[in-house]
């Protein structure tokens, strides 16, 4: 159970981070980027693959929050009484 608990903190970790900063940052700067800079389907190609790069390294850090968080919550001091 204490497995499987985990493994749920850590995909909901990365899923909540790679959601937030899609929201947040890469949906706004791909309009922008699409609308004023970008001249050929080259440059939107470019900007989506480095734009699901990003996703993926934020995917990957919010597993490892993820998974600290979970270790920070099961974490029992062993002083208390």
């Amino acid at each position: 159970m204490k497995v499987l608990l985990r493994l749920v903190c850590i995909v909901l970790g990365g899923l909540a981070l790679s959601f937030v900063v899609t929201k947040v940052v890469l949906v706004p700067v791909g309009h922008w980027y699409e609308m004023s800079k970008a001249q050929s389907e080259s440059d939107l190609t470019r900007a989506f693959a480095l734009a699901l790069a990003v996703q993926v390294s934020c995917a990957v850090v919010g597993g490892w929050l993820g998974d600290r968080l979970f270790r920070r919550w099961r974490w029992k001091p062993s002083g208390r009484e």
